[in-house]
């Protein structure tokens, strides 16, 4: 939720990706892994397909 907020609602891609990355290494068994590492990617400026 905090990446969400600061990605959609503060434009903060920075901070963003902050939580997203806590996601990725913390929380490897979360149903937003995938989710997250695609975000994380796409802020990170990766060609992400859909």
């Amino acid at each position: 939720m905090m990446a969400e907020t600061y990605n959609n609602h503060l434009k903060n891609s920075e901070k963003a990706q902050e939580y997203y990355q806590k996601i990725i290494f913390d929380h490897t068994s979360s149903i937003y892994l995938v989710d997250s590492e695609k975000k994380f990617r796409k802020l990170r400026g990766d060609n992400v397909s859909q």
